[in-house]
């Protein structure tokens, strides 16, 4: 037997609230900002004010463990954000995309089984399966099925970022946040601007034309987003297990559906719902029979 989960302190759990309505808010305003700009353009200003904030943590990882510790800002960097910022890109509504997004969890547990050999339980597994079909369900709906392009793209990406974060397990627990943010934003900042630079066009037209909140945004993403909500995510994972943690953050999508519905005036249909819904309750799954399956180890 384990011993028994602890309970959220009250700064702790402002934390996880305050995590949540950040990134809810962060997918609408990435959403405005890349509509305004070429995709790659955008990810890659982002990640150059983290790395101008961060620059000062940069230190050498340990030898031995370059090749992985490179893998995962690949992955979690420029592969993660070229891909989902592009699909955004291509989106026409929002809420299929932000369901999307939440793939990493259920995609993080297969790629640990494989990866790390991490016995998964039955319900894991049954979480995993329920998460993807409900994401598959949506596309049922005529206006997602016209953007299934957009929506494969966005759950690609959120696969690459859960590969990304079993990378980071592997790694071993002597990661410094501070650090390790900055090792990202190293590699995606010149990756993405130099692939926004060969493959994009009309930067400087965008640039002149974008509303001086565009820029807000962007600077939003970078400093509350990238820096702010990761320090305190990554505080709390070390301190509480996933599935403590996990249960708070099904608040960003709802969030986000909100905010789509009352700003970009999105559409949100009983299929995507219920869709969104089903992808949901796997993702809950996958963080609650972790839970179980502690305890019963």
């Amino acid at each position: 037997m384990t011993t028994p989960s602890r309970a959220l302190a009250p700064l702790d759990f402002l934390q996880l609230i305050s995590i949540a309505l950040i990134w809810g808010v962060n997918n609408i305003l990435a959403k405005i900002a890349i509509d305004a700009l070429p995709p790659m353009m955008m990810a890659g200003l982002r990640f150059t004010i983290v790395l101008v904030l961060l620059a000062v943590w940069l230190k050498r990882p340990p030898k031995e463990q370059w090749p992985l510790f490179f893998a995962m800002l690949v992955f979690i960097g420029p592969l993660h954000f070229a891909i989902q910022s592009i699909g955004l890109k291509l989106a026409t509504e929002m809420p299929p995309m932000i369901v999307a997004m939440q793939l990493w969890a259920p995609a993080s547990v297969m790629f640990a089984a494989l990866l790390l050999g991490e016995r998964v339980s039955p319900l894991r597994w049954a979480g995993v399966l329920i998460a993807f079909v409900g994401a598959a369900s949506m596309t049922f709906d005529p206006a997602v099925f016209a953007q299934g392009g957009a929506l494969a793209l966005v759950a690609l990406a959120s696969a690459f970022y859960g590969l990304g974060a079993v990378l980071v397990r592997k790694l071993g627990g002597g990661l410094d946040p501070w650090a390790t943010q900055a090792w990202i934003a190293l590699v995606a900042a010149p990756v993405l601007l130099l692939g926004s630079a060969t493959m994009e066009r009309g930067h400087v037209e965008a640039a002149q034309a974008a509303h001086w909140s565009v820029w807000v945004f962007i600077a939003f993403g970078a400093i509350v987003s990238s820096i702010v909500a990761n320090a305190f995510m990554f505080k709390l994972v070390q301190k509480y297990e996933v599935s403590r943690t996990t249960p708070y953050l099904l608040l960003t999508p709802v969030i986000s559906f909100a905010l789509a519905v009352l700003i970009l005036h999105d559409t949100i249909t009983w299929r995507i719902l219920a869709g969104a819904a089903v992808t949901m309750s796997g993702v809950a799954l996958v963080a609650l029979a972790e839970r179980r399956f502690k305890a019963l180890a």
